[in-house]
């Protein structure tokens, strides 16, 4: 993998892509509004301007609003996300970030099958109304509650059934998938689980990971992220995940507590 973390946009957004090439750093993650608001201001051009210069040259991916859940049972969430989901899009073409991070969302008891129809429907109808030029990267999830994607089928029929599949990619969470069930813990383990990520989704279509030691059991269905090493992953299978020929190309964002500079100690551990 290409080593990167995710980097704070304290300061302006523009501060990030600065930062990554202050750690020496070719890629990375970064929020580009307030994570936890379903409405955000619009960018300044001169900020639009700052962040493009800055990051030329570098791989950015975009993480998109936790708050979005294309599955809610709530009308008037879902048609908060819709609008969130769009905006987040036209930032990435404001900013000519390639990717947008997205958790999948959560079907609150209407049951996984209408979840996946609903989240589907929903890219189906919304990604094609922004040429962004980003492609959409689903997220993995931990399994906690109703949220979906924890097993990697059910990203795969997301983005069958949207039938969008060039605008459609994946990104895989380390620690979820630890807490999905998901062993990688070993070489043995973590070839296994990269034989799946190839059988199921395609390495291919894999445009990134979030990697993070886990602060919980595996098959716990919780997601606590941990520094590498400190976790019930540990460094031997990140490490060997990371350093896989199949995800050579693919950035490999650390996403673990703390600072940039601790993040980018984390990272460095795996190369």
């Amino acid at each position: 993998m290409i080593p990167g973390i995710h980097v704070s946009t304290a300061g302006g957004i523009y501060k990030a892509p600065l930062k990554l090439r202050e750690l020496d750093l070719t890629t990375g993650q970064m929020f580009t509004a307030n994570q936890r608001r379903w409405k955000n201001s619009e960018l300044p051009l001169e900020s639009i301007d700052k962040f493009c210069e800055a990051s030329e040259g570098l791989t950015i991916i975009a993480h998109a609003s936790y708050l979005i859940n294309l599955a809610s049972a709530n009308p008037e969430v879902i048609e908060k996300s819709h609008i969130a989901l769009v905006e987040e899009l036209k930032r990435c073409k404001a900013l000519g970030i390639h990717y947008l991070v997205l958790h999948p969302g959560a079907h609150q008891k209407a049951g996984l099958d209408k979840g996946i129809y609903m989240i589907s429907s929903a890219l189906t109808e919304l990604l094609p109304l922004v040429d962004s030029g980003s492609m959409l990267l689903l997220e993995n999830t931990a399994g906690a509650g109703t949220t979906i994607g924890c097993r990697l089928e059910e990203l795969s029929a997301i983005r069958d059934s949207a039938g969008v599949p060039e605008l459609i990619g994946y990104c895989i969470d380390t620690a979820h998938a630890h807490g999905a069930g998901y062993r990688i813990t070993d070489p043995e383990t973590v070839t296994s689980f990269v034989e799946q990520l190839d059988m199921v989704l395609g390495c291919s279509n894999i445009k990134a990971f979030h990697l993070n030691d886990s602060k919980v059991e595996c098959d716990s269905r919780r997601d606590r992220h941990e520094h590498f090493g400190a976790g019930t992953i540990g460094v031997e299978g990140l490490r060997f995940l990371f350093q896989s020929p199949l995800l050579s190309r693919i950035p490999g964002i650390a996403e673990t507590p703390g600072t940039d500079d601790e993040r980018a100690t984390d990272i460095r551990k795996l190369t």
